[in-house]
């Protein structure tokens, strides 16, 4: 039922419905003679999307997540199992054009070869079923399958999760599959941006897992300046407040006992 709620409640709290919809509330406002308290929500409207495409305010709230893992990228001596968290994969194009497409995210995909080659005992769960409300079909373990062995990894050593949903999903799931043992070590990989909410999950439900944190969105040294990259600033704005929304939602949902 939650994963049903978030994507609805998503879409009502995603900051460019709400301008597009506060938009043609002050349009119908202005016909029907409420023109003053129509000008008023239109120019407030205009000032925070205008506020949030000139500053980079989405790279902010990443940058405020991945910055804990900017010297924490060291991968231990000894490692019993690799988690690699989906979402680097679009698989409504893999299915569409039947080969490989990979979204902005990829390096999670790629560091994992590099670390399963590494530790070629470990034992390798790829956790990512379909993110989709009415697509269960598209999943990104079948999209990882075939990269990995296109790519020359042995797949029959990686057990790949294809019923989680959402991050939550993601680690219980993975956590029944693995069964981990309290003096194992295991890898998780994932993006910055979304380790933290993955690491809070896994801790919640008495996994420790080690981070190893790839795709990052900022340099180590940023800054909260303006720019005229518009459209840039207005996407980063929706993915880090879809990030900081997440973290907090878990907590409250009880599936995290923090959300910092």
């Amino acid at each position: 039922m939650s994963f049903y709620l978030s994507k609805i409640l998503w879409l009502i709290i995603n900051p460019f419905n709400i301008f597009i919809f506060i938009t043609i509330f002050t349009i119908f406002l202005h016909f029907i003679s409420f023109r003053k308290l129509s000008l008023i929500i239109f120019l407030i409207n205009f000032i925070f999307i205008t506020f949030i495409s000139f500053f980079p305010i989405g790279s902010y709230l990443t940058y405020n997540i991945e910055k804990e893992f900017h010297s924490n990228i060291k991968i231990p001596e000894r490692v019993d199992g690799i988690l690699i968290l989906g979402g680097a994969t679009n698989p409504l194009l893999f299915k569409e054009y039947d080969q490989i497409s990979l979204n902005d995210s990829a390096e999670r995909l790629v560091e994992s070869v590099l670390i399963i080659r590494k530790f070629e005992k470990a034992k390798v769960i790829f956790s990512g079923g379909s993110g989709s409300i009415n697509r269960s079909d598209l999943g990104h373990s079948q999209v990882a399958k075939l990269f990995y062995k296109n790519i020359g990894v042995d797949i029959n050593k990686i057990f790949f999760e294809d019923k989680s949903r959402n991050t939550y999903e993601n680690i219980i799931y993975s956590k029944n599959i693995a069964k981990p043992k309290k003096n194992e070590t295991w890898l998780l990989i994932t993006s910055a941006f979304h380790m933290r909410r993955a690491l809070l999950i896994a801790e919640k439900n008495n996994w420790k897992l080690v981070p190893y944190a790839v795709d990052f969105k900022n340099t180590k040294e940023f800054k909260l300046t303006p720019n005229i990259n518009l459209l840039s600033n207005l996407n980063s704005f929706q993915s880090g407040l879809h990030e900081w929304l997440g973290l907090v939602a878990y907590y409250l949902m009880g599936r995290t006992d923090k959300f910092l």
